[in-house]
C-alpha cells in the first residue's frame, strides 16, 4: 500500500487531504506550516494571530505523525511585518519559506518506493524537487484555474471601471514556478472541469490532469432540514437572493448587482455576504434591496443559507465554488454560472447561466420569482457533493493505476 505525505500551506480544504488518506490508513505524514492542539500554548497567543491558530488542528488527525513549523512561522510573520511586506511579496515570502522548511522534512521521513508527497499549487516547487531526488510520487493539488485566473480577472476588471481597479497581480516568476511544478507532478488535481480545461491549455495535453471535486460534509442538522416557500412573494416577504464569497468583479458581483437595475418594483432582496474587494458604487450602496452584510463567521454563512430562498454564483472564474455545495446541503438552489465546479444541474437543483452578464441574471431571477419552481429546485433528494471516503479513494486511485 503506497503511503502519502502531504503538505499544508494552511488549512486548505479543511484538511481533507490528509483526513481523508488517514482515515484509509496510507498517511505517512502531515507536514504544515502552524498546528495548535486544544490546550497547546499557541492558542493562547493574542488578537487575530491566535485565532487563526486555534482553527488549525483537526481531531481526525489527532493519531497521525503531524511536523509543523508554529514557532518559526510566528516569528517570521512577525518579521515580515516589520519590514511592511504586503499583498504578493507576503505571500511569495510565505510560499518560499515553508518550502524550504517542508522539502527538508520529505527528504528527512519519505521511504522509497511506494511514497507519494502530496502539494498545493504555488508552494511545492522545492518540495517536489526534494521529492524527485528521492525518486518519489508527486500529485499537485491546483487551487485554482492557474496563470488564465489573473487575465480573467483583469479582463472582467477593465470592463467594469466603476468596480474599482483589478486586483494586483502576481508578478511574471509567480506562474514560471508554477509551471515548473507541473512539469515535476506526476498527477495533477483540479476540482472542476474548468480548471481542467484552463490548466491544460496552459501546461500542454500530459494526460496526467485528474478532476476530482472537493468533498463535503454535511453540517449539523442540515439532512433534517425542510426548506419552505411562500404562496407568492411579495414587499413582506420578498424573494431572499444570496450571495456568499469575496465581494470582487472577477465573481460577478458587477453584473448580479446591474441585473437588479432590470428588475425595478419587484419583491426582491438580495443579501451580500463576505469580505469587500471593490469599489461599490453609490447607486447599489445606498439601494434599500442590498443588505451588505459582510465577512462573517462559517455558522452565521450557515443562518444565512438556512434564511435565503436561492444562493446566487456568477462568477467568472473559480476553481470550485465551495459555496454551491454548501447552500445544496441546505436544500437550496443554486443560480450559478458554467465557469465552476458543476455542482448545479440545470432545471434540476437550480439553474446555470447561458453567460455571465446582467441580461441573464436578471432572467434567471425572473424565472425563481415562481415559488413552485423554487420548490421543485429545492426539493430533490440527492447528496450535496462528494463525501471524504470518496476523495481518499480517488487520491489512492490516481496511483494504483500508475
Amino acid at each position: 500500500m503506497t503511503s502519502w505525505i502531504c503538505c499544508h500551506l494552511g488549512a486548505r480544504e479543511h484538511y481533507a487531504a490528509p483526513r481523508s488518506l488517514h482515515r484509509r490508513g496510507q498517511l505517512r505524514a502531515l507536514v504544515t506550516d502552524a498546528w495548535a492542539t486544544p490546550g497547546s500554548p499557541w492558542t493562547l497567543v493574542p488578537g487575530m494571530t491566535g485565532r487563526r491558530l486555534s482553527e488549525r488542528y483537526s481531531a481526525e488527525l489527532a493519531s497521525a505523525a503531524v511536523y509543523d513549523f508554529t514557532a518559526s512561522l510566528i516569528a517570521h510573520e512577525a518579521n515580515w511585518r516589520v519590514n511592511g511586506l504586503q499583498g504578493w511579496p507576503l505571500a511569495i515570502a510565505r510560499n518560499l519559506w515553508f518550502q524550504s522548511r517542508a522539502a527538508a522534512k520529505v527528504s528527512e521521513c519519505a521511504v522509497r518506493p511506494r511514497t507519494v508527497v502530496f502539494a498545493h499549487s504555488y508552494a511545492a516547487l522545492e518540495i517536489f524537487r526534494a521529492a524527485k531526488a528521492k525518486r518519489l510520487t508527486t500529485v499537485l493539488a491546483q487551487i485554482d484555474p492557474g496563470e488564465a485566473h489573473p487575465l480573467i480577472q483583469r479582463a472582467v476588471a477593465d470592463g467594469s471601471p466603476a468596480f474599482g481597479p483589478p486586483l494586483a497581480e502576481p508578478p511574471a516568476e509567480y506562474f514560471a514556478n508554477w509551471r515548473e511544478e507541473c512539469r515535476l507532478a506526476d498527477h495533477i488535481v483540479v476540482n472542476s472541469e474548468w480548471s481542467r480545461d484552463l490548466v491544460t491549455q496552459a501546461v500542454g495535453e500530459c494526460g496526467n490532469v485528474h478532476v476530482i471535486p472537493l468533498p463535503y460534509e454535511p453540517e449539523p442538522g442540515s439532512e433534517a432540514f425542510e426548506r419552505c416557500y411562500p404562496d407568492v412573494f411579495t414587499t413582506d416577504r420578498p424573494l431572499r437572493l444570496l450571495f456568499v464569497g469575496s465581494i470582487a468583479a472577477f465573481k460577478g458581483v458587477p453584473a448580479l448587482l446591474e441585473a437588479l437595475d432590470q428588475l425595478p418594483g419587484l419583491p426582491i432582496e438580495l443579501q451580500m455576504v463576505g469580505p469587500i474587494a471593490a469599489l461599490i458604487p453609490e447607486q447599489f450602496a445606498a439601494d434599500h434591496r442590498i443588505k451588505w452584510i459582510g465577512a462573517v463567521s462559517r455558522r452565521d454563512v450557515m443562518d444565512h443559507y438556512r434564511t435565503a430562498d436561492v444562493l446566487m454564483f456568477p462568477s467568472h472564474s473559480d476553481g470550485f465554488g465551495m459555496a454551491q455545495v454548501e447552500a445544496q446541503g441546505w436544500k437550496l438552489p443554486v443560480i450559478a454560472s458554467r465557469s465552476c465546479g458543476r455542482v448545479v444541474e440545470d432545471n434540476v437543483n437550480g439553474l446555470l447561466l447561458a453567460e455571465v452578464s446582467p441580461d441573464a441574471i436578471a432572467a434567471a431571477v425572473r424565472r425563481v420569482l415562481d415559488p413552485t419552481l423554487l420548490a421543485r429546485l429545492a426539493s430533490p433528494a440527492r447528496r450535496a457533493g462528494a463525501t471524504l471516503d470518496d476523495f481518499g479513494a480517488a487520491l489512492s486511485e490516481l496511483i494504483a493505476n500508475d
